[in-house]
């Protein structure tokens, strides 16, 4: 007898996804930042940049997501991850750029106005660009080792996280080249 998926909504978020050479580089900070502050470090395969999160979205709208994504138009650009640290309340251990790229702003600030255009919820916090290296840490005397790893975004995508035993799973929904054009 077939399963029937009773699913109705996904988590949902849109990310930069690093490619491998980055990715390598920010497994690397994981394991120096873990070697000083513990934790359990965020698997290599799920390492990213959220650009805007959006939580439980019903599946009927995920078209509504690709087709909002489609008009978003911002060049492709690169960044520096120079700058480790901690955040004390959610026991997070980051990398993220000592300055944000205006082109980084322009994505997040277009895919938000396109989101609300079709009336779509989001995260509306105030942006801080950051890439969750590890969780539960404790760094007590936050000296993180240098940092400096060069990211070049030429796309970003949209992602489906599912719970799994090993953590969240991460399925990549939709992909845009930063001009706008789908990749997938």
């Amino acid at each position: 007898m077939e399963e029937k998926n009773t699913e109705k909504s996904a988590r949902m978020f849109f990310a930069l996804w690093p490619g491998g050479r980055t990715r390598g580089a920010l497994t690397q900070a994981a394991d120096k930042l873990h070697r000083c502050c513990g934790g359990k470090r965020t698997r290599a395969e799920t390492l990213h940049l959220t650009l805007v999160f959006l939580g439980a979205v019903p599946l009927s709208r995920i078209g509504n997501l690709l087709e909002a994504a489609g008009k978003v138009h911002v060049p492709a650009f690169a960044m520096k991850l120079t700058k480790l640290g901690w955040w004390r309340h959610n026991r997070i251990a980051w990398a993220m750029p000592e300055t944000v790229p205006e082109e980084l702003a322009e994505l997040v600030g277009q895919l938000r106005a396109q989101l609300a255009s079709v009336g779509l919820a989001f995260d509306a916090k105030p942006y801080v660009p950051h890439v969750t290296l590890l969780r539960k840490g404790h760094c007590p005397d936050e000296a993180f080792p240098p940092l400096a790893v060069e990211w070049r975004a030429r796309e970003f995508v949209l992602v489906r996280s599912k719970p799994s035993a090993a953590g969240a799973a991460y399925e990549i929904v939709g992909r845009w080249a930063l001009s706008g054009i789908a990749l997938k």
